[in-house]
């Protein structure tokens, strides 16, 4: 018989504790091991130990794991033992068709089942309280999402590009709508809120959805000016607190300090837009007025912090007499107090040289320009930031005193000829590579990577947002780099394997998000020598191999 103490004891106490960890998987039983020596005695009188690795509750991302997956019905069997699914853990997951996520999951964790391409249906049963980042990302087949009352918390892209999500209720416990929550999902006509405890409802949390009508129910607080952006047909908003008026297709506070929301529908055929007198703030998205023509910029606005959602098309700009913080010259509207700032500019020259003395080149600033093929800053500019010209663009002249330079200031304008004078102390441009002066730090590349890139010897960092969406880009020789930053990856989708040197020192947590086909890291280092793994990999700790 065997010693006391053993499993043998256990099961013939019939102590529920223990017997809760017996299981039919796929028409077998298996036993859930909590530690070695269970699972040692539960191999000694025979009885089939777990090859799904579960680790203190939580359903880890494992190539073993993704054997959960019923082939034939495209389902999976979620373990009782489990109480959380793991990051990354179903991710990338061909022929998953349904999931019944059990009460006995408290928490479905970041990436989960990102990039699900076959997934249907998703049934998540009460007791289940948090849905983690971009857990359902781009599940660009999913229909239909049923949510518990347990819900707790809905995390930033959680349905980020579901593309065929058709509506969604939201549960009673739900305070916040999180950033892009539902971003993308453009046939989402319906969103029900079972109670009323939503107070926010931030960036971009429904941009490009379908919504005709939508209900602002009685303790919102807050709107982000970005959360119904690319909705072309919502018209019908009602409101149930006093906090919001939705007058002439606007959305607002009801201070009317600033605008939420511009009605497409309302303002189709239009050809001018005024901004309403009394607004302060900006942000508001114009950019799917496809008719306007003319912005006039009334006396009270005094901050518009990006042109982003500005429209290409616009020809004239009009800032109101009494204006105290903005002008327009050569068809450039700018700050008129120091730091003096581009914000944007309507100019359909074909060559641009900017004779107004800002120092910072805004967000987006000259993707009105739609003609310029080449642009001349002043000396007196010492920051460029975001994505600041249209795709005619073909040079751009930098001078001396730039000292911050955005990685995305030339986001895939590969056609592009950057010149940085000579004199400058911070910047170099070499091969199409974007440099700090003594080039430990590589800060962008400028054109189309095609196949395997090669870092100089002298990088040593590899800054925020370097390769973002290098979607041609196959292989990376790191060289010597000690750093590398957030985001570096994002939308690298031919890139399917790296290799780190043992000279890396730091990975940003979010290295590799959204490099949705990066299923193998290997890291030439001591297993977890390096923090922060799997650094947002969208496949989770299954594609992280350390070889020392």
């Amino acid at each position: 018989m065997q010693e006391e103490g053993n499993i043998y004891t256990v099961l013939k106490n019939s102590s529920k504790k223990y017997v809760d960890n017996f299981e039919v998987i796929k028409g077998e039983l298996f036993y859930f091991a909590q530690n070695e020596q269970e699972g040692k005695w539960a191999k000694e009188i025979g009885i089939k130990v777990s090859p799904y690795i579960v680790i203190d509750g939580e359903l880890m991302s494992s190539n073993t794991n993704l054997d959960l997956m019923d082939e034939a019905t495209g389902t999976i069997i979620i373990p009782q033992a489990v109480t959380k699914i793991g990051e990354g853990a179903f991710s990338n997951l061909e022929g998953l068709r349904t999931i019944v996520i059990p009460g006995n999951v408290k928490e479905i964790g970041k990436n989960a089942f990102r990039s699900n391409t076959t997934l249907e249906k998703v049934i998540i049963q009460e007791g289940v309280e948090t849905i983690g980042e971009s857990a359902f990302e781009r599940c660009t087949n999913l229909k239909t999402i049923e949510l518990p009352e347990s819900i707790i918390e809905i995390s930033r892209q959680v349905f980020y590009d579901c593309i065929n999500l058709q509506e969604i209720e939201i549960p009673s416990k739900i305070t916040k709508i999180s950033n892009l929550a539902f971003a993308g999902c453009n046939k989402l006509t319906k969103c029900k809120f079972r109670g009323d405890r939503v107070t926010e409802i931030e960036n971009g949390a429904f941009y490009a959805t379908a919504f005709t009508e939508f209900n602002i129910t009685k303790n919102v607080e807050t709107i982000s000016p970005t959360t119904f952006s690319y909705n072309t047909v919502l018209n019908n908003i009602k409101i149930d607190n006093d906090r919001f008026v939705y007058e002439e297709g606007i959305l607002m506070p009801s201070n009317k300090n600033n605008i939420i929301f511009i009605s497409q529908k309302y303002y189709q055929g239009k050809t001018e837009f005024r901004i309403p007198e009394g607004v302060v703030t900006f942000r508001a998205s114009i950019a799917n007025l496809y008719t306007i023509k003319k912005l006039i910029i009334t006396s009270k606005v005094s901050n518009i912090p990006s042109a982003r959602e500005f429209l290409p098309s616009l020809e004239e700009i009009e800032v109101v007499e009494g204006n105290e913080t903005y002008a327009v010259s050569d068809k450039c509207l700018y700050t008129t107090k120091n730091p003096k700032r581009l914000v944007y500019c309507v100019s359909k020259d074909s060559e641009i040289n900017l004779n107004i003395d800002v120092e910072t080149i805004g967000d987006f600033s000259f993707c009105g320009a739609t003609n310029a093929k080449k642009i001349t800053l002043p000396d007196s500019v010492k920051t460029i930031e975001n994505q600041i010209f249209s795709y005619t663009m073909k040079e751009v002249i930098i001078g001396k005193q730039v000292n911050n330079i955005s990685p995305m200031f030339c986001y895939q304008r590969y056609n592009a000829k950057v010149t940085i004078d000579s004199e400058n102390q911070n910047y170099m441009v070499e091969n199409n590579v974007l440099y700090t002066k003594n080039k430990s730090k590589l800060i962008t590349v400028i054109s189309q990577i095609k196949g395997k890139f090669i870092l100089d010897d002298k990088v040593e960092e590899i800054f925020t947002n370097a390769f973002y969406s290098q979607g041609e880009m196959t292989e990376i020789d790191f060289k010597n780099v000690k750093i590398i930053g957030y985001e570096v990856f994002y939308n690298c989708n031919r890139l399917t394997k790296i290799d780190i040197p043992n000279t890396v020192e730091t990975i940003n947590i979010y290295a590799f998000r959204a490099a949705n086909n990066l299923k193998e890291v290997t890291i030439h280092k001591p297993e977890n020598t390096i923090a922060g793994s799997p650094w947002g990999n969208t496949h989770g700790l299954r594609a992280i191999k350390w070889q020392p």
